[in-house]
């Protein structure tokens, strides 16, 4: 009887706050998939072979990786003014982040999914947008579509004196300085000798006018090339993905496993999606440059976004018994019954520990830890709904992603732990 009078209790509790609920009777109780357990998931008969796996699974991430991490020496060259040395290529962030693989093994195949960050598209797209196509791109288009916006009106003046060059005079001197189309220091010193009568007006006009645009379609093309650069390493980027290429890394993997092969990439909109690919991100950071430890920590902290979920009593007591078609026919039913309630959608919490040699000086170094953290890791199903909740390898929470990596710098090594949790 006291057992019964304590759940009561504690079940008008929860039905009083507004915005948890716990629904003990219709609520469906999440299982994650296999693959998260050790992933690897596997039905076998032969036992001596299942040894072997993690040994083959380890060789095959690497592979893939090393596929991933291939660039374009001659093009990004050309590119940079200072050349980047292999050690630092190596410690660049500007690459193709990927998760551990989840291999599921079936009879004649292996399945192997893998979560894909591209920082290296992203940076190049970005390079594009702030240096050619906002600047240059955008300008030429406007004239050709003879749309002229208030922030355009000095280029089409500049444009209307291009055609006035042979009969330009002291007057278009002056409408060169108003245009502000050279920063007129040159049509200064030109008018002032042409006062002191040391030029002639015409010739002296017409030469620094042709050696300007002279330089000003040297510049344009520079541009258009450097364009047309960055726009090679975004196709080299995208054929990565493609089966053409793909096949080549499909026919090395199928020697190791001798099974056919089917890849199954994810595209994540941000880095802090999973767990691997946001404690690389930091790791490479910090052994590029340790003394910058902190402001690492905190930026990432900074640059997480996370959203607190709230569990509403209306939209859970508005249940009906619907088909699926009626479901997805109409979308405001698709909207709050199953996209809303999908799991593992949002970001409810991160912490990342980094432990080891990570102080400043390169002599008598201690060992050091530093912590960040950003919202929880609850699990909202078991703290919040009551409702019991399936551990991952026996210790791990299911709404948890926990991974741990380590590396080496010139004072010793140092490892990190990150926690990424979702619902």
């Amino acid at each position: 009887m006291k057992l019964l009078s304590i759940i009561k209790k504690t079940k008008t509790e929860i039905n009083t706050n507004k915005t948890y609920f716990s629904d003990n009777l219709d609520t469906i109780k999440h299982f994650p998939s296999s693959v998260r357990e050790w992933n690897n998931s596997i039905f076998s008969f032969n036992k001596n072979a299942l040894s072997l796996i993690p040994n083959i699974s380890n060789l095959a991430i690497k592979i893939i990786r090393n596929y991933f991490y291939l660039y374009n020496k001659k093009i990004e060259r050309k590119l940079r003014r200072k050349v980047l040395s292999r050690k630092f290529r190596l410690l660049s962030t500007s690459r193709v982040f990927l998760s551990k693989g989840e291999f599921k093994h079936t009879n004649n195949k292996v399945i192997i999914t893998l979560y894909v960050f591209n920082k290296q598209k992203n940076n190049y797209l970005y390079k594009l947008k702030k240096r050619y196509l906002n600047k240059f791109l955008k300008k030429i288009l406007s004239f050709k579509n003879k749309t002229i916006n208030s922030n355009d009106v000095r280029l089409a003046n500049k444009l209307i004196l291009l055609k006035k060059f042979n009969k330009i005079g002291l007057h278009g001197l002056k409408a060169l300085e108003q245009v502000n189309w050279y920063k007129p220091k040159i049509v200064k010193i030109l008018r002032k000798l042409y006062e002191k009568r040391k030029i002639n007006k015409y010739v002296a006009v017409s030469k620094y006018v042709n050696k300007f645009y002279k330089k000003l379609i040297k510049r344009s093309l520079r541009k258009l090339i450097f364009y047309m650069y960055y726009r090679q390493l975004i196709y080299i980027n995208k054929s990565k993905f493609n089966y053409t290429y793909l096949q080549y890394l499909k026919n090395k993997l199928q020697l190791l496993f001798n099974k056919n092969i089917e890849f199954n990439f994810i595209d994540l909109k941000y880095f802090y999606l999973n767990s691997n690919i946001l404690s690389e991100s930091i790791l490479l950071k910090i052994t590029k440059n340790r003394r910058n430890l902190l402001r690492h920590l905190t930026y990432l902290r900074n640059k997480v976004i996370i959203q607190k979920k709230k569990i509403i009593l209306g939209d859970l007591l508005k249940k009906r018994k619907l088909s699926l078609k009626e479901y997805f026919n109409n979308k405001d039913l698709l909207e709050s019954y199953i996209i809303n309630n999908l799991k593992y959608k949002h970001i409810t919490g991160f912490r990342i520990e980094a432990k080891g040699r990570l102080n400043k000086r390169f002599t008598a170094s201690r060992s050091i830890s530093k912590v960040k953290y950003k919202g929880n890791l609850l699990n909202l199903d078991s703290s919040y709904k009551g409702l019991s909740s399936v551990l991952l390898k026996g210790n791990l929470n299911s709404n948890l992603q926990f991974t741990k990596l380590n590396s080496k710098t010139r004072i010793g090594a140092f490892g990190i732990k990150g926690w990424v949790s979702g619902y």
